[in-house]
């Protein structure tokens, strides 16, 4: 199942044109990178693609809507189905982490089990604690673990393991990919990591210059005489 289809998709700010003609396409189940030095226009493409950014020219189509033309009512129906988690995240000072996922699980309406969820995530340690007193990777473990309380169909994330240890970016990526195996749900991310976009992405889109230069499987990539994901990227992008 097709879950976004981005065609020619064109946006400035002034005179400067950051995306000038991406073509993009996600299917259920897909983890998919997006790699490109800082100012590329990573994260003005997934504003876009979350609904939240407007776009000077092309068509995007989330969840078989087009986003440009949709009503505001049926645009919220859309934006029920995708959860975001951004740099930095910042949640209410004054709650514990426990108290944050009941609020987010009655928001969204989850049937998940808190409970579970906190030993997925491991934070039974933490439960207790306010989040604003959390390090920094715990404060975006937790962030994961509410993005996934709406059972999302589609699930943005920028930079999710910046500032994560190795074996809390392992337990991560653990969970995503448990998480696509059940749900068939689609994972956009944009890393610096090379490492997590070999091991865990199934494509990789590489902004450059305002366009998709590469748009391609890791095993195609790799397979066209890279010795990993990183080679290519310090090949492809210049200071």
């Amino acid at each position: 199942m097709k879950i976004i289809e981005v065609s020619n998709l064109k946006k400035s700010y002034g005179t400067n044109h950051v995306l000038q003609g991406v073509n993009f396409q996600a299917q259920s189940g897909e983890v998919i990178g997006v790699i490109g030095k800082n100012g590329a226009g990573k994260s003005t493409f997934l504003e876009i693609l979350m609904t939240i950014k407007q776009y000077d020219a092309g068509t995007v189509i989330v969840l078989d809507e087009n986003i440009e033309s949709l009503p505001m009512n049926r645009l919220e129906l859309v934006r029920k189905q995708i959860s975001v988690v951004l740099q930095p995240t910042q949640f209410y000072k004054t709650l514990k982490v426990e108290e944050l996922l009941k609020l987010f699980k009655a928001y969204y309406k989850s049937s998940i089990d808190i409970k579970k969820i906190i030993i997925d995530f491991k934070l039974e340690p933490h439960r207790k604690k306010y989040f604003d007193k959390l390090s920094g990777g715990w404060k975006q473990i937790v962030s994961l673990a509410i993005a996934f309380l709406s059972e999302p169909k589609l699930l943005i994330l920028d930079e999710p393991t910046t500032g994560l240890d190795p074996h809390m970016r392992n337990m991560l990526w653990s969970y995503i990919t448990d998480y696509n195996k059940r749900t068939g749900g689609t994972v956009i991310l944009t890393t610096h990591n090379m490492d997590e976009i070999e091991l865990y992405c199934d494509k990789v889109m590489l902004i450059n210059n305002g366009v998709n230069e590469v748009f391609d499987t890791t095993e195609g990539i790799l397979a066209s005489g890279y010795k990993s994901i990183n080679e290519f990227y310090l090949a492809k992008v210049s200071i």
